[in-house]
């Protein structure tokens, strides 16, 4: 085929390419640290054990469910129990999330203030420049695995909303 007839071959893959190029783009990466949580409930009964299974099934589900729909990457980010949310413990993180290669860093903690009612903070910050990207905090109702998730799933379709 002669070069003049092939041009409008090689000018229709160049379109596709670059019509396909916003596909091939890197998903950005986040690092979800360990989500906290604190009891101010005074309630009677210890739900230690409880709450650190919902706790740990809250970040892995975050972890999880950011990366569900292709629009992000979520690594894990663990402490031993929960993060430290201090500027020292959230400077800590954000270093680690940058030498892990990821674009942002996700902290947040759960405070349960009565027996039915419960708030989540969750905060997202650019790892390059330490700048506030998100931060939310929910109020969610049910000491339970359901209310959890609930706030969970919430969370993670915030977050990939923003980073991307």
């Amino acid at each position: 085929m002669s070069p003049l007839r092939a041009a409008p071959f090689l000018v229709a893959a160049a379109l596709c390419l670059l019509a396909a190029a916003p596909a091939l783009a890197v998903s950005p990466r986040i690092a979800v640290a360990d989500i906290g949580f604190t009891d101010s409930s005074g309630e009677p009964r210890d739900q230690g054990a409880e709450h650190e299974a919902r706790r740990r099934a809250l970040t892995e589900g975050i972890r999880t469910d950011i990366g569900r729909d292709g629009g992000a990457q979520s690594l894990a980010l663990a402490c031993e129990g929960a993060c430290r949310l201090d500027a020292e413990g959230v400077e800590a993180l954000r270093q680690r999330a940058r030498e892990a290669g990821a674009a942002f860093v996700l902290v947040g903690s759960v405070h349960k203030m009565s027996t039915l009612v419960l708030s989540m903070r969750v905060a997202v910050l650019d790892v390059a420049s330490g700048k506030l990207v998100m931060e939310r905090l929910l109020s969610f109702r049910g000491d339970n695995d359901e209310g959890w998730r609930h706030a969970g799933d919430f969370v993670a379709r915030e977050v990939a909303a923003v980073v991307r």
